[in-house]
């Protein structure tokens, strides 16, 4: 993955090139922009902030971008995204110990008596919470978190409340904080006093920067096109982004576009595949692939988790996120 500054110089070329329309509103469809700026705001205020990262959104980018702002911003906030695909199949006990070893890590601590104490309950509790108030004593840090799909759900309420009762009763400038991120939004992923967000696909012009970043400048219509094929889905756009030869066959025949995203076209029609096994979440997609959007309903949330649909960023409306899926619904 080409690294942001490489990227942003790609943008600042295709600037110059003609790559973008003059006369865009870019911001108002700027929706991962939007949320990228909401996000930054509530962690250099130091408020916990939770971020939803539906399916194919790219959240290991997101959150490497974002370090790099709050680093370079005022006031500064030194940031670590922190995975924990690790963690996967782990016991709670296992997790206690990797969660205490990685805070004492980011925040250059020691860890004070012996080390045992943190595979019990009780003992991880102590143990962070003693962490959380040493490391209120050092510079402006936040440690990202992401993938708590993969962790034992006890041991993270037990973080989860540690920090809680941390954030409580601290007093004086905040300067540690917690950004907690999952794919699967969750009623036990819904805590009390974190800032709640969810991160949402490229709004149209966000889309074309994307492939600028990768492809460098090329002619709008052409970047354009591309997003009409796959919609505003990160993890799409960074694949046609890393297959500039194969670009020009997906203009003249969108059907290539399965053979172009590959391993992610195959992921796409397994999800599909299972959902559209539920007869009422078949009827649904059907209505949506016909309609383009219809009112947000309870009912849609199994396909959110999913990552077929999203809430319209403009009026809340639910839609499928990439003309892919209506392709493959209609297609049965």
């Amino acid at each position: 993955m080409i690294n942001r500054l490489e990227r942003r110089i790609a943008i600042l070329r295709g600037k110059r090139n003609g790559s973008f329309d003059p006369d865009q509103r870019y911001l108002e469809k700027a929706w991962r922009s939007r949320v990228t700026r909401q996000v930054r705001v509530h962690i250099r205020r130091m408020e916990p902030v939770t971020v939803v990262t539906p399916r194919w959104s790219q959240p290991r980018r997101f959150l490497d971008d974002l370090a790099g702002d709050l680093l370079l911003g005022e006031p500064s906030v030194v940031a670590r995204t922190l995975s924990l695909l690790p963690l996967q199949g782990r016991t709670p006990h296992q997790a206690w110990a990797w969660l205490v070893q990685a805070v004492t890590e980011f925040c250059h601590l020691s860890l004070e008596g012996p080390a045992w104490q943190v595979v019990s309950r009780r003992g991880f509790r102590h143990v962070m919470a003693e962490l959380f108030a040493r490391a209120e004593e050092g510079e402006r840090r936040c440690l990202m978190i992401h993938g708590l799909e993969h962790i034992h759900v006890e041991a993270l309420r037990d973080l989860i409340s540690v920090f809680g009762e941390h954030v409580s009763t601290r007093s004086g400038e905040p300067n540690f904080n917690l950004l907690l991120s999952s794919g699967v939004d969750a009623d036990h992923f819904r805590f009390q006093g974190f800032r709640r967000v969810v991160l949402t696909d490229y709004g149209p012009d966000e889309a074309v920067e994307a492939l600028v970043e990768h492809l460098g400048p090329k002619e709008p219509g052409f970047l354009a096109s591309l997003v009409d094929v796959v919609g505003g889905v990160p993890a799409f756009i960074d694949v046609l982004g890393s297959q500039p030869g194969r670009l020009s066959d997906v203009i003249a025949n969108p059907d290539t576009v399965w053979r172009t995203l590959g391993s992610t076209a195959l992921d796409l029609r397994n999800v599909v595949e299972l959902a559209t096994a539920d007869p009422d979440a078949s009827a649904r997609l059907d209505h949506l692939a016909t309609v383009m959007a219809a009112e947000w309903s309870v009912h849609d949330q199994p396909l959110f988790d999913a990552g077929l649909v999203c809430k319209d960023p403009i009026d809340g409306r639910t839609r499928l996120r990439s003309p892919l899926i209506a392709q493959l619904v209609k297609d049965g």
